[in-house]
């Protein structure tokens, strides 16, 4: 049990610093693409100057299993999100396992209707699945099996984020990480987990492109600026 629990963030606790420190982007006013809106995905910004305080939560190598620190170290000056479909497909299925899976899902079907009548559908379902169970048995060589869960939609939602790779704020470096999602679970009970996603706020808001931005860094310790034309002349002191 306690290494369960090691595996588990206090997600109370943690929404109660959320509560202080994370902030709203939006498209318009922040470098940020369309926000995902899904009811099962949880995920907060917070600005770098609050990073340390979620340290603790910081697992390389042994991540928890309901909290995940997106981009620790590596504070966003842009993001993006996109949906992905991942599924498997296996081809190689011994008849066993075959055989296995049709049993299961007809002793489903038995079991429910000890507890409610079987519409008709189910009905000829479960018929269709004797049938099918009989013949796969005597004749396994006329038939060709897969598995996957291709039509169960197992989307997960990616960001990609840009950051600075180095200590002068000169070099970009660009990641992408999966988000955790609430999942479902027998009998409705739900799993939480939650994403943290840290961001610089400075340059997270400043209309600039992304390869420019340690231009727009360094411009920015030129205190005179002199614009004329097209053209404006920066100055600061050497001393």
């Amino acid at each position: 049990m306690a290494s369960t629990r090691d595996d588990q963030a206090p997600l109370a606790s943690v929404r109660l610093m959320l509560n202080k420190h994370a902030v709203a982007l939006t498209p318009i006013l922040n470098q940020v693409s369309a926000l995902p809106q899904e009811s099962h995905l949880e995920y907060y910004f917070v600005p770098m100057q609050h990073m340390e305080l979620y340290r603790p939560y910081f697992r390389p190598g042994k991540p928890l299993k309901n909290l995940k620190l997106i981009n620790f170290q590596r504070p966003a000056i842009s993001l993006s999100f996109y949906m992905k479909h991942k599924y498997k497909l296996d081809r190689n299925v011994p008849i066993e396992q075959v055989i296995h899976h049709l049993k299961e899902y007809r002793d489903e079907l038995l079991n429910r209707s000890l507890v409610e009548q079987l519409s008709p559908g189910q009905i000829q379902e479960l018929q269709q699945n004797d049938e099918l169970l009989r013949s796969v048995r005597k004749m396994p060589q006329d038939y060709q099996f897969c598995f996957s869960n291709y039509h169960h939609y197992y989307r997960y939602w990616y960001c990609t984020f840009r950051y600075f790779a180095d200590a002068t704020l000169t070099q970009l470096d660009s990641d992408n990480e999966h988000l955790l999602k609430h999942t479902e679970r027998i009998k409705n009970q739900v799993h939480e987990r939650l994403n943290i996603i840290f961001i610089d706020p400075y340059y997270i808001t400043r209309p600039v492109p992304q390869d420019n931005k340690f231009v727009d860094r360094e411009l920015a310790t030129y205190p005179t600026q002199i614009r004329q034309g097209i053209t404006t002349l920066y100055i600061r002191k050497t001393t």
